[in-house]
């Protein structure tokens, strides 16, 4: 799954071919704001929110620089669009065509073949990230009943116990780790 600087690289260089056009401009800067919600596809087919962005200047034919649809429903421009997705978490799939689309290393590097590969990946990270906030639920419940059951025992179960509040603690701190990591990683 690309990663959200790569994602914010491939919007800002799309932005760049585009930026004399103050709708394409204002759907760029949406995109940027939503970037973990992105993703860029080949193929649009069965995206909830398809968006089709062209800034080709070497076609035979001229071709319309802004198509989307949210669940089938034709978008008119890029302001309608924004306003009928922005307080959804969906995903939104992204196709760019501009000359050279196949050679642009910026691109490839965040392109997905398909829908799926961006849904299998976003339930992934989905899944994942669950996971991590089931355990970090788990440890903070160990260090928790650990410090109210302190109080009131012998010194050597209080030893035990402090053992296992330091144990959490430093399970913790790898947790929070780990998850800074892969808010990085993002």
């Amino acid at each position: 799954m690309p990663n959200r600087g790569k994602k914010l690289e491939a919007i800002f260089n799309f932005g760049l071919m585009v930026g004399q056009n103050p709708y394409l401009a204002f759907l760029i800067g949406f995109l940027s704001g939503q970037v973990d919600r992105v993703n860029f596809v080949a193929d649009l087919k069965d995206a909830e929110i398809a968006v089709k962005l062209s800034a080709r200047q070497l076609g035979l034919w001229p071709q319309d620089p802004f198509k989307a649809t949210v669940r089938g429903v034709s978008m008119p421009n890029p302001y309608t669009l924004v306003r009928s997705i922005i307080s959804e978490p969906t995903p939104i799939c992204v196709s760019l065509d501009f000359d050279h689309v196949d050679e642009t290393p910026w691109y490839q590097d965040v392109v997905l073949p398909s829908v799926s590969y961006a849904k299998d990946a976003d339930e992934a990270h989905h899944a994942e990230s669950e996971a991590l906030w089931q355990e970090i639920d788990h440890t903070l419940d160990v260090y928790r009943e650990c410090r109210k059951l302190l109080n009131d025992q012998s010194p050597e179960r209080r030893r035990e116990l402090t053992f296992h509040m330091r144990t959490a603690e430093a399970e913790m701190k790898k947790l929070n780790r780990q998850m800074k990591r892969d808010t990085e990683a993002e």
